[in-house]
């Protein structure tokens, strides 16, 4: 396990997260604004990418609808956060929300 600390421009938040998330197994993303609050921090706790057999996001086959900045879709590595999560996260173009999101297990 281990965790990915990004800082960058707010309007950036979707695209870079999304990317980074569709490459890690992720189980927490914090989001928190900087100090001077000019940008975004993120932090991501993930483990490296494992098959996606029983993901809820993506039906098993490691592919996910995801939509872009421009108003398009494309399918593309899931990041293992249902679109609801993603959203609530403000990982998503227009969202606003800034919740932070931790996997559930079984533990």
């Amino acid at each position: 396990m281990f965790e990915i600390r990004i800082i960058c421009d707010t309007p950036d938040v979707p695209r870079v997260a999304q990317a980074v998330l569709g490459s890690v197994d992720a189980v927490s993303v914090r989001r928190y604004p900087t100090r001077d609050r000019a940008r975004t921090r993120l932090y991501i706790t993930a483990g490296h990418r494992r098959p996606h057999r029983d993901c809820p996001g993506c039906d098993g086959d490691g592919l996910t609808l995801w939509f872009l900045p421009d108003g398009t879709q494309e399918q593309r590595p899931c990041t293992g956060l249902s679109a609801d999560a993603l959203h609530a996260a403000g990982l998503t173009q227009g969202s606003t929300g800034r919740k932070p999101w931790h996997r559930v297990t079984d533990h």
